[in-house]
This record gives C-alpha cells, sequence and structure tokens, in this order.
C-alpha cells in the first residue's frame, strides 16, 4: 500500500510541475507552489528516513526507533545518515528553488486556471503521500486522549481487565531469572533464512516451554512498552510520547505489576541493565513496581575491572551476563525469594556491537553486522543460563528468555521481512528441574507474558490484559484476540494508570532542581500541564524526543479551547511569542485553548496557592 501511494504521490508531484511549467504564475502563487512542493519533499525525506528504521513508515515504533539516539555517543552511530539527510534536504531545496525560479521566468499563454490546477494536484499529492497518512493515523489516536470516555468502551476495558492478584499453589516458590533480549526476535530461529544462527538458544528451547505465536500488539513495540507489557499486562499509552514518562515522579502507580505482586510475597527483586536507568523511565518504572535494587550504566560501570569498556548504548552484554551470575549466587546463597531481571544491549539496531567475548564469533561470511551480533547475543545467552543450570541452585531458578519487541531496521530487515507476515516475539521459559520441551502455539502477545510464567514460580493469579497461554480455556485465542483489537479503543482507562494529580493546594516551580511540586508530588520541567474545570491536570513532557514528535510548544498549540495550561518550558522555545524573553532558562505561559493569560521569564523559584493558580491560568468556575 505504501509503495502504491509513494508512487501515486510523485506521479501527481510531477504532474503538478508539467502544468506548473505551462503557467504564467503571479508571484504569490510561484512561492506557495515552493513551499507546498518543499513540505512534499520533507515528507519523502521523513518517510525514507522513518522506513529505514521501522521498515514501516512512519508508525508507533518510529516515533520511538532510536531509543538513545539524542543522547550521548549512540548519537554518533547516526552520524551518517543525519548528514545525509540533511544534505538531501538542502540538495532538494536548492534545485527546488532554481526550477521553479527558471518556471517563473519563462512566460508561458496558459489559461488562467492552469496554476491553481497545478497548485490543486499538489495538494492531492501531499495529501496522498504515506508520510500525511502515517502521521494523521498518530494524531488520531492521540487525540482520542482527549475526547470524552466512551462508555462502551470503558466497560468493555472493565469486563476484560482482571485486577492483579497471585494465589500460592503450594509451600515452595522458585527464584527467576528474567532477560530481555533486545530485538531479538523469534524470526531469527527460522532455519530457512537464518540456517545455525541461533544454535545455543535453539539447544535452550529443546528443554523448555516455548512460545511460538508472540505477535506484537499496539503499545508494545519499543523497549519500556514492551517491558511494561510483560511486567503489567496493559500496553504503554502515555498522553505525549512513550519515551517521554522520565519526568513523572512514578511510573504508572496505580497500576499492579508483576513486581509488585512478588514483591509482597517476599521476593527481593533486582535489575541490571547496561544502559541509562533514566532514559523512558525504566528505572522508575522498576522502582516503582515492587525492585528493592536498580542498576543502570551508571552504576554499574564503576564496579567494572576497565570502566571503559562500554558501547556507545552503555555497557556490553558479556560485562552485565558477568555482574548477573555474580548476583545471581549472592542472591541464592542467602536463601531468600528472589527475581533478577536484565534487558540486553548488544544486538541493538541497526548493526549491533558485539562484545570483545565474541571477537571469535560471526555469523556465515560476516558481512551482516547485525547477524554477527545475533550470533554473540546467542552464545551469551546461552552460556549465561548453562552456568545457571549447572549450578548448585538450578533446580530453584526459572529462567525466562523474551525479545523486548520485534526488531526494527537493522542490517538484516530484508531477511526478516521474508516472513513478515509471521514475525513473532521471543517467549521461552526454562525449568532447570524439568528438561522437558513444549511447544506452545497459542495466540498472545508480550501482554500474557507476566501471568504465564506465574505457575512455574508456584503461583496462579491475573495480572491486567494478560491471559495464561497453558491455560485450557476453549475461549483463549478468541478472547487474546478480542483484546488486541481493542487496545487503541481503551486508551483512556489505560492511560489513567498514570494518575496525574488535581491540584488542591499549590504549585511550586523549582528551578534549582529544574522541577514543578503539584501539593506532594513532583515532576520534572520542561512540562506542559493541561487542566479541566475541576482542576484535575494531564502532564505531558518531550524527554527522549525525537524530530518525528512534537514538542510541547505544538501540543499547546493543539489544546481544546475548554482546557486550562501552564507551560514551562526552555525561554527559546516560547520566545517566538515574545523576543524580549531570550533565549536562556525556563519561561512560564498559561492561559486557555488556544490564549494565553500570562507569558514571564522564570528568574527565582516561585509557589502559587490555589487562588494565585486561579488568577494565573484566568480560570472560570463551571457554575458560573
Amino acid at each position: 500500500m505504501s509503495y502504491f501511494l509513494t508512487t501515486l504521490s510523485i506521479t501527481l508531484f510531477a504532474l503538478s510541475l508539467y502544468l506548473f511549467r505551462k503557467t504564467t504564475p503571479s508571484k504569490i502563487t510561484t512561492a506557495l507552489f515552493f513551499v507546498l512542493s518543499l513540505s512534499l519533499v520533507f515528507l519523502f525525506i521523513a518517510y525514507g528516513v522513518a522506513s529505514y528504521f521501522s521498515g514501516n513508515g512512519i508508525d508507533e515504533a518510529t516515533i520511538y526507533h532510536l531509543e538513545y539516539g539524542v543522547q550521548g555517543a549512540g548519537f554518533l552511530e547516526y552520524s551518517g545518515l543525519i548528514i545525509t539527510t540533511v544534505a538531501l534536504i538542502a540538495i532538494s531545496s536548492f534545485y527546488l528553488f532554481k526550477l521553479i525560479s527558471v518556471i517563473n521566468k519563462n512566460k508561458h499563454n496558459g489559461h488562467f486556471l492552469a496554476p491553481l490546477l497545478s497548485l490543486f494536484i499538489l495538494l492531492i499529492s501531499i495529501t496522498l503521500n504515506p508520510a500525511t497518512i502515517d502521521i494523521y493515523d498518530l494524531q488520531k489516536e492521540s487525540f482520542e486522549l482527549t475526547k470524552p470516555s466512551n462508555p462502551e468502551a470503558l466497560t468493555s476495558f472493565q469486563e476484560h481487565y482482571k485486577k492483579p492478584y497471585l494465589k500460592p499453589l503450594s509451600d515452595k516458590h522458585k527464584n527467576i531469572i528474567f532477560v530481555y533480549a533486545e530485538s531479538l526476535e523469534r524470526t531469527y530461529f527460522d532455519e530457512s533464512i537464518f540456517p545455525n544462527l541461533v544454535k545455543g538458544l535453539k539447544k535452550l528451547e529443546s528443554k523448555s516451554t516455548f512460545f511460538t505465536n508472540i505477535k506484537q500488539v499496539t503499545g508494545t513495540s519499543w523497549s519500556i512498552a514492551g517491558i511494561t507489557a510483560s511486567q503489567c499486562g496493559i500496553p504503554l499509552f502515555t498522553p505525549s510520547h512513550g519515551n517521554s514518562m522520565s519526568g513523572m515522579d512514578l511510573f504508572l502507580p496505580t497500576a499492579v505489576c508483576l513486581g509488585d505482586l512478588l514483591n509482597d510475597e517476599g521476593y527481593q527483586l533486582n535489575y541490571m541493565g547496561g544502559a541509562d536507568l533514566d532514559f523512558a523511565g525504566k528505572g522508575k518504572m522498576f522502582k516503582t513496581h515492587g525492585f528493592d535494587t536498580v542498576l543502570g550504566s551508571l552504576e554499574l560501570l564503576p564496579t567494572l575491572d576497565n570502566p571503559d569498556y562500554k558501547s556507545w548504548w552503555g555497557l556490553y552484554d558479556d560485562s552485565i551476563f558477568n555482574l548477573m551470575y555474580k548476583r545471581f549466587i549472592e542472591l541464592s546463597e542467602l536463601g531468600d525469594k528472589f527475581g533478577l531481571f536484565t534487558l540486553t544491549l548488544d544486538t541493538h539496531h541497526p548493526k549491533g556491537h558485539p562484545s570483545k567475548s565474541c571477537d571469535d564469533i560471526s555469523y556465515g561470511d560476516a558481512s551482516n553486522p547485525i547477524l554477527n551480533s545475533v550470533a554473540c547475543s546467542d552464545y551469551l545467552i546461552s552460556n549465561f543460563v548453562q552456568k545457571i543450570t549447572e549450578s548448585p541452585y538450578a533446580d530453584n531458578t526459572v529462567i525466562v528468555i523474551a525479545s523486548d519487541h520485534l526488531a526494527f531496521k537493522n542490517t538484516a530487515s530484508d531477511l526478516l521481512n521474508k516472513n513478515k507476515k509471521n514475525r513473532r516475539n521471543l517467549f521461552m521459559i526454562i525449568d532447570p528441574s524439568n528438561n522437558q520441551s513444549k511447544e506452545v502455539n497459542a495466540k498472545g502477545s508480550s501482554l500474557d507474558i507476566g501471568v504465564t510464567l506465574l505457575p512455574f514460580l508456584g503461583y496462579s493469579g491475573e495480572i491486567g490484559l494478560g491471559r495464561n497461554l497453558l491455560s485450557n480455556d476453549v475461549d483463549g485465542d478468541h478472547d487474546r484476540s478480542f483484546i488486541h483489537s481493542n487496545l487503541k479503543l481503551w486508551r483512556q482507562p489505560i492511560t489513567k494508570f498514570w494518575d496525574f494529580p488535581v491540584i488542591q493546594s499549590h504549585l511550586k516551580i523549582n528551578l534549582n532542581d529544574e522541577l514543578v511540586e503539584i501539593d506532594d508530588r513532583f515532576f520534572k520541567i520542561p512540562t506542559l500541564i493541561e487542566l479541566n474545570d475541576q482542576l484535575e491536570t494531564l502532564l505531558k513532557f518531550d524527554f527522549d524526543q525525537k524530530s518525528v514528535e512534537k514538542s510541547l510548544v505544538h501540543f499547546r498549540k493543539s489544546i481544546k479551547k475548554d482546557t486550562y495550561f501552564v507551560l514551562i518550558d526552555e525561554c527559546k522555545n516560547v520566545r517566538h511569542i515574545d523576543k524580549s524573553l531570550g533565549k536562556k532558562g525556563f519561561c512560564l505561559l498559561s492561559g486557555k485553548g488556544k490564549k494565553y493569560t500570562k507569558i514571564i521569564k522564570l528568574d527565582y523559584n516561585i509557589t502559587y496557592t490555589l487562588d494565585e493558580l486561579k488568577t494565573l491560568i484566568n480560570f472560570t468556575h463551571p457554575s458560573n
């Protein structure tokens, strides 16, 4: 479909240029044609860049494609693409300007409607451009958050969301090791496409319960979303973009997740990951939901013999697995119940970053970088699991290996897409005390992972929208299919798990710590605070923002006319309203709908009482 739309859009663009050449346009018409043509060129480039990462245009995955792309050295990995994109924009702009300038100089005797016809065709080309359609679809989903709740959708969600709980099946409960394998989807197991690529994992599979039909559904297609789905049984929906919620003080605080349930059962829960915990709120996710120890790159790098041994994304996986095994032995010797979780990094798109332990490991002729990284990850994960299974504590341990999401655009995408309709996530459960192999082909998603693994730990229970894939329920596939097809309709009730505060006392802006305090809760700035007539808030952030995502200023422009707002942002982002604000520091913009009542530069910490806040936003009580 995208190929057809791209071809149609290009054809219409060429036709509009041809017709424009036959006209004698006015300067205004020429300027308008140039602006629209340039916009169309930008759309083509944006769609091409997005497809580079997602393989599917500007979709939900695109918004989160460079998970660390604007932070640290990760930016450098895409420097070639960035330079190429900038150059392409500059060259396109130059030649388009030159072409239209030449057209404008050549006088033609065309019908006076010809310029309007060429503009009309150009507008159709823009409308049918696949980038335009993708952006419209994304914005339509975002708009659903501001619409009044659909009672039928809310009722449907409440009927299918199962209140999380655990019930012991016996007095014996096992420890859990959980490896989220970055982008290491099940498609890599396809021997017809990737012969002998994942030899170690296939060997583990032969001694595991493995699931072959784990689809990627709405709100689960990037790292923090896949983790959230597997832990909490809900997709990750946010008011802004999915990696922005590190600005929140808590991560989905009213959701009850696997970590909360295990913590209540006395498990000591640990997360050790090679990347920065702040990114996307990953650290807050685990800290909010029952994890006692949460360690990322900043905490773990100093513990390495060589702290300089790191990739652009963080610690290499061989370092993480060494630390994980050491922690596994320590926790096992203590004798208390525990969980140990990690997220790998070496298979991060587009090329991967194999650990030094894999210097002698490659795939095939070693010409495909990401496949070399997958082969390395296969070795490291299977070696780590083997060490666990050969330890004295193996029989009291359950090991879970799951991909966090399907692979983004990488150097093996053409091969992965040979089986595009059947790409699935990896999910296997290894119980060293029971080496029998069992294949499960039930239709599932990462929403089902948490509740499915409970019986292996000695529990039964429910977790949100997840369903036990080992259940004998004859309607199980139908139930899960219904859930998957209705996730977008349930955005509003799922977003309520963020528990945005109602302002009852005050709003304080702390410039020293770059925080905004609402009563007794703290949020990072920059932030856009939307308020209804009950002073219920909806907070939006733009941390880890990518070029295809809306900024807070753009969110402010789309606020509905009956919604109040307080925007605290860098002055450089709002100075187009008042250039006297300067570019440095933070500024405050408040108002209602598209109108603002006050804009000031923030030079010191300031507290607004409830009455002062109402004055600030020109609040009118609904009874008035």
